[in-house]
Parts: C-alpha cells; structure tokens; sequence
C-alpha cells in the first residue's frame, strides 16, 4: 500500500506542476513497475 500511495502523491504533484518533466518520471517508473 506504501507504493500506491506514494504514486498518488506523485501523481498529485505532478497535476499541481504541469511539468513534462514530472509527467517522464512518472511514465518511467511505469515502465519500471510493469517491467517487474
């Protein structure tokens, strides 16, 4: 539950930021998790 939460923090970080670089990291570490 730890990782969930903390995706969703980072989601909701990156919808205040409106960053592409925000967006990558988190593009990458999906790729990550689903490369598990």
């Amino acid at each position: 539950m730890g990782l969930v939460c903390w995706m969703y923090l980072h989601l909701r970080v990156q919808v205040h930021s409106g960053t592409q670089t925000q967006y990558r990291s988190l593009q990458t570490l999906v790729r990550y998790l689903f490369g598990q």
